[in-house]
C-alpha cells in the first residue's frame, strides 16, 4: 500500500473514514450493530494484550479476569452504589490496572511456562471470588447495568451504545500509538528481546515490566467496562478460559506486536461465533483449528501478511518517522560536491 504522504490528504482520509463509522448505526439493524459495537470492544482488548504479549513477550494469562474485574467494577458502582457509569469507566480501568499491577511479582521471577502457570491461576482466583462474594458481586445471578445519561442523551440501545464504544476505542488506539512511539514502547520491545541487553543498555526490567502490566490491565478494564454497558447483564461464567482463549486467538490471529492485527483479530474472532451460532458444538474445534493453522502457516499472523504484501501501512516505534523518512530520502538523491549523488 502506497502511503499518502501528504498531511492535507491524510487529515481528508482521516475525515472521511471518521465520518463513514459515525454513519455505520444509519445503515445497521439491531443485531448486527450488536456485533459490531462487540468488535469495537475486543479491539480495546486485544491492544490490551498485545501491549503485554506482543510487544512485551510476557505470556500472562490473566487477561479475561481483569476483564471481568472492569466490568463488575462498573456493575457494582453503578447498581449498588448510584455512581455515574461515566466516573465508573475511567475506574474500572484504574481498579484493573492496580489489581493488574500484582501480576508484575512473579513477573519479576518468572517467564514463558512460569509465568503463564501463575497468572492462570490467578484469573481463576479471581473468578472463584467473583462467583463467592455474593454480598457483593450477586454471584451466578449477575448484574444488570442500566442505561447511562449524558448531558439528557440516554445512551439506550445498541446504536447509542455504538458511538460511546466508538469514541472510547478511538482514544485507546490514539493512545496506544502514542505509548509505542515513546520511549517506553521501545523499551517493551527490547525486554521481549533480551532483557539482559536491555538493562545493560540503561533500561529499567522491574520498572518496565510494572508498566506494561498496569497498561495492558488498564485496556482490559475499560475493555469490560464497555462490554459490560453491551451486554447489559453480566455474570462471571463471561470471563472464564473460554474468554481468555479469545483474547488470545484475537492477538496470535490478528498479528503481535501490531495494533491493526488487534482490530483484524477483534473482527474475526467476534464475527466467527455468530456464523456459527447454529453449530455450537463445532466453536471451540473452530478455535483451535484456526489457531493452529495461523500458528503453522501465519505466524506473523493475519496483518504480518497483509503488511509483506503491501496491503497495510507499516507501524514504525518512532514519532515523527514519516518526516524522518522524507528528510533522508530528500538528502539521498542531493547532489554531492563532485557532481555524482550520496
Amino acid at each position: 500500500m502506497t502511503a499518502i504522504r501528504s498531511p492535507w490528504l491524510r487529515a481528508v482520509a482521516a475525515l472521511v473514514f471518521w465520518a463513514a463509522l459515525c454513519m455505520v448505526p444509519l445503515a445497521t439493524d439491531s443485531y448486527l450493530q450488536y456485533v459490531i459495537n462487540l468488535v469495537l470492544v475486543y479491539a480495546i482488548i486485544g491492544i490490551g494484550l498485545n501491549f503485554l504479549m506482543g510487544y512485551a513477550g510476557q505470556f500472562a494469562f490473566a487477561h479475561a479476569a481483569l476483564m471481568g474485574i472492569g466490568a463488575y467494577t462498573t456493575a457494582v458502582l453503578a447498581t449498588r452504589f448510584g455512581v455515574s457509569y461515566w466516573v465508573c469507566l475511567p475506574l474500572s480501568g484504574i481498579v484493573a490496572a492496580v489489581v493488574g499491577s500484582v501480576g508484575t511479582l512473579p513477573a519479576m521471577r518468572m517467564k514463558r511456562v512460569y509465568l503463564a502457570l501463575v497468572t492462570l491461576a490467578f484469573a481463576e482466583l479471581i473468578v472463584w471470588v467473583l462467583i463467592n462474594w455474593k454480598q457483593v458481586t450477586l454471584g451466578t445471578d449477575g448484574v444488570s447495568i442500566g442505561a447511562p445519561e449524558l448531558f439528557g442523551w440516554r445512551v439506550k440501545g445498541d446504536k447509542n451504545v455504538y458511538y460511546v464504544v466508538l469514541t472510547c476505542t478511538a482514544a485507546m488506539y490514539w493512545l496506544a500509538r502514542r505509548i509505542l512511539e515513546s520511549r517506553l514502547g521501545r523499551a517493551f520491545v527490547a525486554i521481549r528481546e533480551n532483557e539482559i541487553v536491555a538493562q545493560c543498555s540503561g533500561i529499567s526490567i522491574a520498572r518496565t515490566k510494572f508498566a506494561v502490566f498496569a497498561i495492558s490491565a488498564f485496556y482490559a478494564g475499560i475493555g469490560g467496562s464497555l462490554y459490560a454497558l453491551t451486554l447489559g447483564f453480566i455474570v462471571p461464567e463471561s470471563f472464564n478460559l473460554f474468554q481468555l482463549v479469545i483474547h488470545f486467538s484475537i492477538v496470535v490471529l490478528g498479528g503481535m506486536m501490531s495494533l491493526y492485527g488487534a482490530v483484524i483479530g477483534a473482527v474475526l474472532l467476534t464475527t466467527l461465533p455468530e456464523l456459527l451460532r447454529d453449530f455450537q458444538a463445532l466453536q471451540e474445534m473452530t478455535y483451535g483449528a484456526v489457531l493452529l493453522a495461523v500458528i503453522v502457516f501465519l505466524p506473523s499472523g493475519v496483518a504480518g501478511v497483509l503488511k509483506r504484501y503491501g496491503l497495510l501501512p507499516r507501524e514504525v516505534l518512532a514519532r515523527g518517522w514519516r518526516a524522518l523518512e522524507r528528510n533522508h530520502t530528500a538528502s539521498a538523491v542531493l547532489p554531492d560536491r563532485a557532481g555524482g549523488r550520496r
